[in-house]
């Protein structure tokens, strides 16, 4: 080996001795759920994606990577070359906000740890740490905590932000209407208590909402591009995850010391406020569906009234094909003025199907004292061309068919039992309902002296009694008969 060769070999060992102590982002591997989540922000196909991750799985040190390879990237690590590492199409500036002591413990050693040395600078400016950032690429970014006013998270425009737990629900829309010129949003959480609203915000993933302009009345409609991962702390394990870093005795031995109601999110990374959850095996990855053609001849619908005096009042249509596989395909949730207009509403919607049967909240069939016709809601809807049979109150039972109703088996990724009911992805109120429906708790130290109540929470559950007394049923496919009155022909009593 010449003198030259022996200088270029040792100069390459130097090289590599000094780039996995000073940089050290370039060899870093994120578990499998990790890798999700960072493909996700790289497609550039999301403006927010929300990392909800159980505690240990590594989320601060998976988004620390990706911004240092975002800052940095050399194109090597196979992990960081989605299309936004390659071409980053917004603004430069950018922010992190947590808690000060995840900011101070955690944060700011993690961006120690993995940036590259000497390629960036640091200042205070008026906080205990270091809140100002800058590379030598042309990248800046501020620290900020959610102690911190919201109005204070105003003025500038952004091109990114990351938050680390759950944020307050007004410093993260400040922060959002920063993006004014384009951008990206991660929030990597442990969703404790406090962060429901992120859940009914952004764990529904991409839908289209309406937007009406308030000068000319056209309804613009817009598709919101969010992406949703879950990781639990198995994810993270060496024996069972991918590219795990955790000895499995080790989560097992913190698994022991978590509370119930820590569970959800320590372990899961569920967000906690659904401790409690009665239909635990809803999925919407498994029992939602786009909205599909339901034609006359290949599905009948069942239709199911749920009236309130204050409240709105509630409908639900439920599918069945020849094969017995119940789809929740239509509904209506809506406040009206009068019986008339109630029936326009539902008349209008039942149009599109094959109606063979219609039942209603025995409420309905309760005479109304001070209606000078004395006539129930059921006699009045009748008088419109809609007729009812009374369905029954078996809640419990109900709940049960739903429960049964929604189990399925999936083993590797591949279903070996499918569930018995689907969702269209359309129907918001319904599936809100089927996330929000849980088991009334004790509260604070009384939780501790009873066992579980036994009752679901009275309230919100609209959609899911309807949906209850239509499984209960066991609604049947009836056969599509042209030409003939389909209701009256096809209808029949199931408590006959």
């Amino acid at each position: 080996m010449s003198n030259q060769e022996e200088y270029t070999q040792r100069d390459l060992l130097l090289e590599q001795a000094r780039r996995l102590t000073e940089e050290q982002y370039r060899y870093y591997e994120p578990t499998g759920k990790g890798e999700e989540f960072i493909d996700e922000f790289a497609s550039g196909e999301n403006f927010i994606v929300l990392y909800s991750a159980a505690n240990g799985v590594g989320k601060t040190a998976t988004c620390v990577n990706l911004l240092a390879h975002l800052f940095w990237n050399t194109g090597e690590n196979q992990y960081f070359n989605g299309e936004l590492f390659k071409k980053w199409p917004h603004l430069k500036r950018g922010r992190i906000v947590s808690t000060p002591t995840s900011i101070e413990k955690n944060i700011i050693p993690e961006m120690k740890t993995w940036f590259p040395k000497g390629r960036y600078k640091t200042g205070k400016g008026n906080k205990k740490f270091e809140s100002i950032w800058k590379t030598d690429t042309g990248w800046d970014f501020d620290l900020m905590t959610y102690e911190q006013d919201p109005m204070e998270f105003e003025g500038i425009t952004l091109g990114w932000a990351w938050f680390d737990e759950p944020p307050p629900q007004a410093i993260l829309k400040a922060t959002i209407s920063r993006m004014r010129k384009g951008g990206v949003v991660i929030i990597g959480a442990t969703p404790l208590s406090g962060s429901a609203y992120l859940y009914d915000a952004f764990a529904k993933g991409n839908i289209e909402i309406e937007i009406t302009s308030q000068e000319t009345g056209a309804v613009m409609k817009h598709e919101r591009k969010i992406a949703y991962i879950e990781a639990d702390i198995e994810s993270a394990c060496r024996e069972h995850g991918i590219r795990g870093h955790l000895r499995h005795e080790d989560i097992m031995n913190m698994i022991a010391e978590y509370s119930e109601d820590e569970k959800q999110a320590r372990i899961y990374g569920k967000f906690q406020h659904l401790v409690g959850l009665i239909f635990k095996k809803f999925n919407r990855k498994v029992h939602t569906l786009p909205a599909f053609h339901i034609s006359h001849k290949d599905y009948c619908v069942y239709e199911y009234l749920d009236p309130h005096p204050r409240n709105p009042d509630a409908i639900l249509w439920l599918a069945v094909d020849r094969k017995g596989t119940k789809f929740v395909i239509d509904e209506l949730f809506i406040k009206v003025n009068g019986e008339e207009e109630l029936a326009e509403k539902i008349k209008a919607k039942a149009s599109q199907y094959r109606i063979v049967g219609r039942y209603a909240d025995p409420s309905a069939f309760v005479q109304n004292q001070h209606d000078r016709d004395g006539k129930t809601l059921a006699d009045k809807l009748a008088d419109y061309g809609l007729t009812y049979i009374q369905a029954p109150k078996y809640r419990t039972m109900a709940d049960r068919r739903i429960e049964t109703a929604l189990n399925y088996i999936e083993i590797n990724g591949y279903m070996q039992k499918a569930p018995e009911v689907y969702f269209f992805d359309t129907c918001n109120r319904t599936l809100w309902e089927m996330e929000h429906y849980r088991w009334q708790e004790y509260l604070g130290k009384s939780a501790d002296l009873h066992n579980p109540k036994e009752k679901p929470v009275d309230k919100d559950d609209h959609m899911i009694e309807n949906l209850g007394r239509a499984l209960f049923n066991e609604p049947k496919f009836i056969e599509y008969k042209q030409n003939t009155g389909l209701i009256e022909k096809n209808n029949y009593d199931p408590y006959e």
